[in-house]
């Protein structure tokens, strides 16, 4: 008698748990589409670039609008040197120096992250 009851309660409550509203427009996920690079992007060391996105799918509410901008070398992120870090990825484009000691070659990208993430198509840096 006593495990029905108990069993009874547990059931009322979830029924009450799983019938209350849930609010998740205040969770929106945003990736945006890196405009720029592109897969024709030839950049140089030492060279300073405007990192670009697009703005177009932006949702109302940005769930984290902090952006950090990563370059990556053949799929490797490399993410103890940031490109860029803690501007507002509202501004739709950001702007980073490639280090002189980066080493050149054709199999580059890089990496939006703050909402969500997204990486740009695969890019050459020359000497």
């Amino acid at each position: 008698m006593k495990f029905t009851t108990t069993l009874a309660a547990l059931l009322s409550a979830s029924t009450i748990i799983l019938a209350a509203p849930v609010n998740l427009a205040a969770r929106d996920v945003w990736a945006p589409k890196i405009l720029y690079p592109t897969t024709n992007t030839v950049w140089h060391v030492g060279e300073t670039h405007h990192v670009k996105w697009a703005l177009d799918q932006k949702p109302v509410n940005v769930t984290n609008p902090i952006g950090t901008v990563f370059l990556s070398k053949n799929g490797r992120l490399d993410i103890d040197h940031p490109l860029a870090k803690g501007f507002n990825l509202t501004d739709g484009k950001v702007l980073v120096t490639i280090a002189k000691d980066t080493v050149p070659g054709s199999d580059y990208a890089v990496v939006l992250l703050g909402d969500s993430g997204n990486a740009s198509p695969t890019f050459k840096i020359l000497a």
